[in-house]
């Protein structure tokens, strides 16, 4: 009898090799019978916790839709890494935005796109000489009845709908570019986006501030902190990303500031969260203190 066609297989342990009629597979991909198909039995050599940890790799999450209200997957988490790169691949990420959705909300109709649409190229010059040259009456009627648009600027809008939809498009930016404030974060499991505060750090100080100080000819940095931080620590991480200190007889401080550029200065014994909304751009400054610390 074909023991293929059965499903019985003699144990695989050599002291052993009794003929099983169902033969159970270790993890090793060898069969053994009831009584030594347990790893301790055989002494397999397969570690099931290098296993997992390549099972883990193998399936790490995909990157989801941009919409914050759908779940599916985008199609960009569907590249082959080894293409990501590739300047002829054609991208599917949305032509305006340029952020990652899936195939139901790729165009930027599905998804209440808030940039305009780019406008349409002027044309040819050189087409319209040529045509003025064969054509003169009809190149003349065509620029009469059809004068060049003003290409068009891009200006805020007014709707507060779509105004809001460019706020969160904004904060989306932020989410992708922002890098930890506190560099510890870095090396620790990951910290949940709800769990995050993201800030824009402005590379210049305040008026108040002495020469030399936030001079910083960088555009802005985004930086994301724990919502536990307090506003202190916050200032010092955000120092050291600067690369400045308070010269003697100064404090650094903290200051939010606003769509008018108006600032609010920041209490360093509160929490960071309870003074600052996601997203907002804050800089550091400079104050003049006394021998005993008090500002003058």
């Amino acid at each position: 009898m074909d023991l293929a066609l059965t499903g019985a297989a003699h144990c695989a342990l050599p002291s052993c090799n009794e003929l099983d009629l169902l033969p159970i597979r270790c993890i090793c991909g060898t069969q053994y019978c009831r009584k030594h198909f347990t790893r301790d039995a055989h002494a397999c050599p397969v570690d099931p916790a290098a296993l997992r940890s390549t099972a883990a790799a193998a399936f790490a999450p995909l990157l989801r839709c941009a919409l914050t209200t759908c779940s599916k997957p985008s199609l960009e988490a569907y590249t082959s890494s080894s293409t990501a790169d590739d300047p002829e691949r054609i991208s599917a990420r949305c032509p305006r935005c340029h952020l990652a959705y899936c195939a139901t909300h790729r165009t930027p109709v599905s998804h209440s796109c808030p940039i305009p649409e780019p406008a349409p190229a002027p044309k040819d010059p050189s087409a319209h000489a040529l045509l003025a040259k064969y054509f003169p009456s009809a190149s003349t009627s065509t620029v009469t009845s059809k004068p060049t648009p003003p290409p068009r600027q891009r200006s805020i809008p007014t709707d507060p709908k779509k105004l809001a939809q460019l706020q969160k498009l904004e904060l989306m930016k932020m989410r992708h570019r922002a890098v930890p404030g506190d560099p510890k974060d870095s090396t620790r499991t990951a910290v949940p986006v709800d769990q995050r505060l993201h800030v824009k750090l402005s590379p210049h100080a305040a008026e108040s501030s002495p020469p030399g100080l936030g001079t910083s000819t960088k555009p802005e940095s985004v930086f994301w902190f724990r919502k536990t931080t307090g506003t202190g620590r916050a200032l010092d991480l955000l120092a050291d990303h600067l690369h400045t200190s308070a010269p003697a007889g100064h404090f650094l401080q903290l200051a939010k500031i606003s769509p008018t550029e108006e600032a609010t200065v920041l209490r360093t014994d509160q929490p960071l969260v309870d003074q600052v909304e996601d997203g907002a751009l804050l800089s550091i400054s400079t104050i003049p203190v006394d021998a005993s610390g008090v500002p003058v």
